[in-house]
């Protein structure tokens, strides 16, 4: 094993010191005082809290007080000095700021544990916000990394970290990280997230320039407004504009954060992975900026609940205000596959179809282990059930995805990282929304778009020819039938039929046998070493002898193979409670 260098040690001495102080292991593992392991890892920073925000969906893992407390982890840290960000954004840019910027404000108007953004003007006017790495942020994480990867092999014998992949859980916090900290790619995502949401109704998405865009540092427009933790703070029967009550800017809000994010799942394929309070900006406009119209559907029909409406469009005046996205670090892409097995598996709990929803769920999995699919239909007809004859509105959208979550991490099957990440945006946005409008069902908005998402993907006339060919196929093979059947009834009549039986659990019973007849034998061979033994002893002519001697070697040999026999046995029990 190599020497750690000075840094690691330090650190490693931090994580040991922080993980006693507020007793992280022993807290997860009882599932107790998820606030003290909160703060432990906003203590320990960025890395940790990633680990933290992945373990925020795994409901099959967490207790629901853990998955809350985790859902609120904070990374604000210090800023950075002024003069080391001049050095670093000079140093990526290879020219002086005063080259690029008329202004450029010492003072942070944020920093995170990635980063820190900075308000600027450009030579051309306009108003840009500069976000920058902390400098070695990245060779940090590298060293909690390492750091990690080397204690699994320790932490794996703690039997309570069992229920956890610690390998998984690296890799994916090392793919996560190292998108979060190249800001080229978030220059990507923030470029297709505009292009797709850019007044979309009164939705807002900054303007990235890429020319000033590279892997430490991201600049885009500067956009006024408070995220929406200043909305969610006021009172409901307050005046938040003339004539309207900041309870019905809740409900309008919450409605469009739900519409817009079933567009990016369903039409875009390419969902804000992350929408908290913190990332999502309100902006009250003045009354010389609400005169912009936007375009509406005219409504001519509904089938299942879809708007088909497709012919003419309406302009309507936009509320008084924007909702603006920030921060595209995490996102989540889902191909047109994904999203036609997304919208079967909704469809199919939407009309309670046990085989249906199983099939929808089994192709969002990868099989691992020993998967029976008898087990698996079994929980799933349990979790079907007890939905049967509930209104739509009613049914807690989050609460099936974590049970669904919970039956596939008990039958041995691996959600898609995709959907994964969609089930996280969908955690954290439920939040969101409860705290919004409790009152508004995620469920009702979003079968709507799953069930119009179906229906555009239904091709009538290839469904078409794919019934008519199947009905030929059936009446071709009809009139084979009845040779068919006559040979059955010969071949049982001759005796020459065979029955294939298969056993469930066939391996783990073969293996419970084979144990078995392992112990039988060892019983035999040991109590024939005993007798024969004993008939040594009691035949030896005199004591300590020969023969003796052998006696009592195989009484030795005996005793020390029956206390590792129960030994082992102990411990096998042990480990199962």
């Amino acid at each position: 094993m190599e020497q750690e260098s000075p840094s690691k040690k330090k650190r490693l001495r931090q994580i040991v010191q922080v993980f006693l102080k507020y007793k992280v292991i022993q807290n997860l593992s009882k599932q107790q005082d998820p606030l003290a392991v909160r703060k432990a890892f906003e203590e320990l920073g960025p890395t940790f809290i990633k680990i933290g925000q992945m373990l925020s969906v795994r409901s099959d893992l967490l207790s629901d007080a853990f998955i809350n407390e985790f859902k609120h982890l904070q990374d604000n840290v210090k800023s950075d000095p002024f003069p080391q960000v001049q050095a670093l954004l000079e140093a990526e840019w290879e020219q002086p700021l005063t080259a690029i910027f008329t202004t450029l404000q010492e003072k942070p108007l944020a920093s995170a544990s990635i980063g820190q953004a900075h308000r600027g003007t450009l030579k051309d006017g306009k108003e840009v916000v500069v976000k920058v790495q902390h400098p070695g942020i990245i060779s940090a994480i590298q060293v909690d990394l390492d750091l990690f990867e080397k204690a699994i092999p320790l932490i794996r014998y703690i039997p309570e970290t069992n229920v956890v992949d610690l390998k998984s859980v690296l890799h994916e916090v090392r793919r996560s990280l190292d998108n979060e900290t190249n800001f080229l790619q978030e220059t990507k995502n923030a470029q297709e997230f505009y292009h797709f949401n850019h007044h979309w109704q009164q939705i807002e998405i900054p303007k990235v320039y890429p020319q000033w865009c590279t892997r430490k540092v991201i600049v885009m427009d500067y956009m006024e407004g408070e995220n929406l933790n200043c909305l969610l703070a006021r009172k409901n029967n307050e005046q938040f504009f003339p004539n309207r009550t900041v309870k019905e800017i809740k409900k309008e809000v919450g409605t469009l954060l739900v519409e817009n994010f079933m567009k990016q799942v369903f039409e875009d394929g390419f969902f804000h992975a992350d929408p908290h309070p913190g990332n999502i900006f309100l902006q009250p406009l003045d009354p010389d900026q609400q005169t912009a119209p936007f375009h509406v559907k005219k409504k001519v029909g509904v089938l299942g609940g879809v708007d088909y409406s497709l012919k003419w469009q309406d302009e309507e005046t936009l509320p008084p205000y924007r909702l603006i996205f920030l921060d595209f670090g995490m996102m989540g892409h889902l191909d047109q596959t994904l999203r036609s097995r997304l919208a079967d598996a909704l469809i199919a709990l939407y009309t309670q179809d046990t085989q249906q929803v199983g099939r929808a769920v089994l192709r969002l999995c990868r099989r691992e282990r020993n998967f029976d699919e008898v087990d698996f239909y079994q929980d799933l007809q349990s979790f079907v059930e007890n939905y049967y004859n509930m209104p739509i509105k009613d049914i807690d959208l989050q609460k099936v995805l974590a049970e669904v979550i919970t039956i596939c991490h008990d039958n041995h099957l691996q959600m898609h990282r995709d959907i994964t990440l969609l089930i996280k945006a969908f955690g954290t946005l439920e939040g969101v929304i409860e705290a919004l409008d409790p009152q508004l069902s995620m469920m009702e908005v979003t079968q709507p778009f799953a069930q119009k998402y179906f229906l555009q993907q239904l091709d009538l006339e290839e469904e078409m020819k794919k019934s008519l060919l199947a009905s030929a196929k059936s009446l071709r093979a009809l009139s084979r039938l009845p040779d068919r059947t006559l040979a059955a009834v010969n071949t049982l009549a001759t005796g020459k039929h065979r029955l294939n039986i298969e056993i469930r659990h066939q391996k783990q019973l073969l293996d419970r046998f084979d144990q078995m007849i392992n112990r039988l034998v060892i019983g035999i061979i040991l109590a024939a070493v005993i007798l024969g033994s004993s008939l040594l002893v009691v035949a030896s002519p005199q004591q300590g002898s020969f023969v003796h001697q052998m006696g009592i070697f195989g009484y030795c040999i005996a005793f020390v193979a029956i206390v590792t026999v129960a030994g082992k046995y102990f411990y096998d029990r042990f480990r199962k409670k």
